[in-house]
């Protein structure tokens, strides 16, 4: 067979596609599945939308803006913010501690970390996250 005539042979081969006698169930079953897993998926963002809102605002709620002059107001309204951002950091020190103790890391002393170097810590193991996150997807694409 000379290339000319090979071409058309697999063009007409391969214009109609095969019918399968469970081709209808087929499609109705990948259709229900690809309306659950977007449902699932519409529902699991709703709610942590919802949760992260509800947060968001709670936290916005408590808020103590103090900006006066006066050392007694400044010193009254500054002491619980600076008390709450210092316990945040030590919860998350603890927590990172903890997780670092589990994977086998227990070695590693996060204490000696100051807050800047915890913030681009986690900042890069997010980053990384994201990076991972955004890989995967392309791979589904």
């Amino acid at each position: 067979m000379s290339v000319d005539e090979f071409d058309p042979a697999i063009e007409r081969l391969f214009a109609k596609a095969p019918a399968f006698a469970d081709s209808a169930q087929f499609e109705a079953a990948l259709a229900a599945k690809l309306n659950k897993s977007s449902r699932f998926r519409t529902a699991a963002l709703s709610i942590a939308g919802l949760v992260g809102g509800v947060i968001a605002v709670r936290e916005v709620l408590n808020v103590n803006f103090n900006f006066t002059e006066s050392s007694a107001s400044a010193s009254t309204g500054a002491q619980p913010v600076v008390q709450g951002l210092s316990m945040a950091g030590v919860d998350g020190a603890q927590a990172v501690q903890s997780l670092l103790d589990r994977v086998g890391l227990a070695g590693v002393d996060m204490s000696s970390m100051g807050g800047m170097q915890m913030f681009w810590a986690t900042a890069g193991v997010l980053v990384a996250l994201l990076a991972a996150g955004v890989v995967k997807l392309s791979q589904e694409i």
